[in-house]
């Protein structure tokens, strides 16, 4: 943490100050350093002193147009604006209330109704919006005239709203157990009390720290956590993941000088993909998440993209009461295993836990019970609600009584279990089901549903299953889905949808949850990928949506994408594929969701570093594994099996030429592999080498190493992935069909590589040529170290086996599963990678006491 506050003129927060105004500690700080960056985001930077002028602007406007008492709506792009359109509402004596603009309307309606608010605070680009949704919409742009008031001038009218410390001043919406949102309401007390644990008290940040701030305003941490930095005097640099792509994410960090680094657990992990290979942030003093579970793997890797002096915060809190505990990773200390514990209460709280029978115990296993001076208020217009879970000690001393399922430790640490109510954590964001249920029952083709959390047996993450009992007979999952992303934000949807002719109940009547069907997995659409592109992407879909497979015409959002999903997705491009951040955008994908047309989308903007190679895995220092794509195979089609080897084996990848840049394609199976020796070898210079080859590939896999071998250079592996051997008719023909539709499929492949084609027939024109090179190739037999993976679904499994009378030296045979294409794709790839992976770690083990290998950077 900084120590500029000594030399500014600042006073540190400290605890005391909770008993005066937000409003007050704020000036004073603006004042302390009116020169100083308040906030700044990709369009607009504030300093303090200008800070206060523009939200002069919005309070004046406020107390002119809006009654006392009733929260102010505020509806802005995320970022400068719209944090400074709620200091001006908390100026004017109003309590904000925050609404995100990624929200439905329908939802945003329900958050105003419910708070009672008909005034909306807008920018001009959400003006209609607010109109929807608030009778009064007041747009306030600019700032005060310096010139005409001094800086004095405006903190006294900023002051001048006669509200106490215990008035509310904002409200946040979350989900509840009667299955609607509720609105939490806080005054100054409890938010600079939590502003001083989230920051000075726990060491976290202060004056002079440089804060990147990732979280959305409009839910509670994202509020508190811009609140806190301006009420300790850091500098705010704000980033919105859901408008700019994630990608921008590392060099942007270090761009603005961030110090501190605030954001999701989801967003973490897209920066640790994003981050490209051997790059670190070591201006980074310290890493904050909280909002889902977080496990020890996760915390390593982020350790390992950060400084070693960066400490590492896993924090938990709730909309009721602020931050509640966190589990600090400072530098030497171990990763835990397992889920990550949310560690010991922060200053100011006592935590317990409630048995049965409703006893208090400071250890131990139950209901989790906080307590202390400075929780929120309550629920607004709910005072039933409020009594049920908030309690008063005559001591002054407030109680909540969570829907956590906590043990703590003897230590004081403790670990979160669940959920005692039906409410799950998804993607970060508490949801509460019986909202969902809601929606559908609402729907007049939904005779009844049920909407439940599963958790992903591989990840522990949590996703959303509707079980649904139609009314009409021709309701599918796509309609379910619409119905309630046209109602819900996008993490609301369920992923998986299982239709009932009933749902199951009790003796009594009552809904029997441990009678619902185990959910079969989201099924996929019906039309598989066409080429290794297209299966490229339709994996990289189903990763990110957490689901087995995905379908050529499987609609991205249908199947319960939402924004960090999508920024997922498009991280992984850029990362993995060599897609240029800078052509890809979230607009993109809502342009193209399918998978068949976004992956030609891309295609379109895809240009490659390399036209024949690229690097599927750079990391560590073992020999390099070189794979040859078969006829009309992208390179990248090898992507699975890279994953599968582990990140310290080095994998590159060939494809033809032409394939992917303008040039003729070669026209022999002896002139691919000579163009293919010549790359391989400005990476690695000299041997021994390690080659695969999937189909057409394989054989030019085992010409390469003959060549090789003429070249003086050992090939100490071949991998022939599921292909023909070199005779005659062993490969099946190339052209069928009667006389007409053979002259139409021979005048096609003349034209290979000639004629442009940006669909689908460019790759079929480079299958049935390569069929043709591979059907004409000959060659002696092969006598060095070779495997045989044949893929045991394929028809002609068979045919594939019959190397015996080509391959005299040390070789074996091993089925795999899946067909021809399959073998290289989840799940199928599992095996074949495990028995090249046996096979790469026995070469490890007999050449470990030979001189390392010089493996360079390509040359073009």
């Amino acid at each position: 943490m900084s120590n500029r506050a000594a030399g500014s003129g600042l006073v540190p927060l400290v605890e005391g100050d909770a008993e005066g105004r937000l409003i007050d500690r704020l000036v004073d700080v603006a004042l302390a350093q009116r020169g100083v960056v308040a906030l700044s985001d990709d369009r607009r930077t504030l300093r303090y002193g200008e800070l206060l002028g523009a939200a002069e602007v919005v309070r004046a406007a406020v107390a002119e147009a809006a009654a006392p008492g009733a929260p102010v709506a505020v509806l802005r792009r995320p970022g400068v604006g719209a944090v400074t359109a709620v200091v001006g509402v908390i100026a004017a004596g109003r309590p904000v209330l925050v609404l995100d603009p990624t929200t439905p309307v329908t939802r945003l309606r329900h958050y105003v109704e419910a708070a009672g608010s008909v005034t909306c605070v807008v920018d001009p680009e959400h003006a209609e919006v607010g109109g929807e949704v608030c009778p009064t919409v007041l747009v306030p742009e600019g700032t005060v005239p310096l010139p005409d008031h001094s800086l004095e001038e405006v903190a006294a009218a900023l002051r001048s709203a006669p509200t106490g410390s215990t008035d509310p001043v904002a409200v946040v919406f979350t989900s509840g157990s009667t299955g609607r949102p509720k609105g939490v309401f806080s005054d100054s007390r409890s938010l600079l009390h939590d502003a001083w644990t989230n920051s000075v008290a726990t060491g976290c940040y202060g004056a002079g720290d440089v804060v990147a701030n990732l979280l959305p305003l409009g839910f509670d941490a994202g509020l508190r956590g811009a609140l806190a930095g301006l009420l300790v005097g850091t500098t705010q640099r704000l980033f919105d993941p859901r408008t700019r792509p994630i990608t921008e994410l590392p060099g942007w960090l270090e761009e603005v000088g961030a110090t501190v680094f605030l954001a999701s657990p989801a967003i973490l992990r897209g920066l640790v993909a994003t981050l490209p290979p051997g790059r670190s942030l070591d201006a980074l003093a310290m890493v904050t998440m909280a909002g889902e579970t977080v496990h020890g793997s996760e915390l390593a890797a982020i350790r390992s993209i950060v400084g070693p002096a960066c400490e590492i915060r896993n924090r938990y809190g709730s909309t009721e009461t602020g931050l509640i505990a966190e589990f600090v990773l400072r530098p030497g200390d171990p990763a835990p295993a397992g889920a990550t514990p949310v560690g010991w209460p922060v200053a100011g709280l006592r935590l317990q836990v409630q048995d049965q029978d409703g006893g208090l115990h400071d250890r131990g296993t139950g209901r989790l019970v906080v307590s202390g001076r400075w929780l929120s208020r309550g629920y607004w217009g709910e005072q039933q609600l409020t009594d049920a879970v908030y309690s008063d000690g005559e001591d002054g001393v407030r109680s909540y009584l969570t829907s956590d399922t906590a043990t703590i430790a003897d230590d004081g640490c403790m670990r979160l279990l669940g959920r005692t109510d039906h409410s799950v954590k998804v993607r970060g964001h508490l949801v509460e089901p019986g909202e969902i249920d809601a929606v559908l029952f609402a729907h007049p083709d939904v005779r009844e549903a049920v909407v439940v959390g599963v958790a992903s047996p591989a990840t522990g993450r949590v996703h959303l299953v509707a079980y649904v009992v139609p009314a009409a007979p021709r309701l599918d999952a796509s309609t379910v889905r619409r119905a309630v992303r046209e109602a819900l934000p996008g993490f609301m949807v369920p992923q998986e949808i299982v239709f009932l002719p009933q749902l199951p109940r009790t003796e009594r009547g009552k809904l029997d949850r441990s009678a619902l069907p185990p959910a079969p997995g989201v099924v996929a659409g019906l039309t598989p990928p066409r080429t290794d592109w297209e299966r490229v992407v339709a994996a990289l879909f189903a990763r990110v949506l957490e689901l087995e497979a995905v379908g050529l015409d499987d609609d991205f959002f249908e199947l319960g994408g939402d924004s960090l999903a999508a920024e997922a997705l498009l991280a992984a491009l850029s990362e993995e594929l060599g897609v240029s951040g800078k052509e890809l955008s979230t607009n993109l994908l809502v342009e193209f969701p399918t998978v068949g047309a976004f992956a030609a989308a891309v295609r379109r903007r895809r240009a490659p570093a390399h036209p024949t190679l690229v690097c599927l895995s750079r990391g560590g220092s073992r020999t390099p594994l070189f794979c040859i794509a078969g006829a009309g195979g992208v390179a990248l089609g090898f992507r699975a099996l890279a994953r599968r080897l582990g990140p310290d084996q080095p994998v590159w990848a060939m494809q033809a030429h032409g394939l992917e840049n303008r040039g003729l394609p070669d026209w022999s199976v002896r002139a691919m592999a000579r163009r293919h020796v010549r790359t391989l070898r400005t990476v690695q210079p000299t041997g021994p080498y390690r080659l695969a080859g999937h189909s057409l590939g394989a054989v030019v896999a085992l010409e390469m190493a003959r060549q090789l071998l003429a070249a003086g250079e050992e090939t100490e592996l071949l991998v022939l992935l599921d292909t023909f051997p070199p005779e005659r008719g062993a490969s099946p023909p190339v052209l069928t069909g009667g006389p007409l539709r053979r002259v139409k499929q021979l005048a096609a492949l003349a034209t290979t590589g000639v004629l442009p084609d940006p669909g689908l027939g460019h790759y079929l024109r480079f299958h049935r040529q390569g069929m043709a090179l591979q059907r004409r190739y000959r060659t002696a037999p092969w006598n060095g170290r070779t495997l045989v993976l044949v893929a045991r679904d394929d028809p002609d499994a068979s045919a594939r086996r019959r190397w015996a009378g080509h391959l005299t030296g040390e070789w074996s045979t091993h089925d795999v599963p899946g067909d021809h294409v399959g073998m290289l794709h989840e799940p199928n790839v599992a095996e074949a990678a495990r028995v090249i992976a046996s096979e790469l770690a026995a070469l490890d083990a007999s050449r470990s006491d030979r001189a390392p290998l010089v493996v360079e950077a390509p040359r073009s």
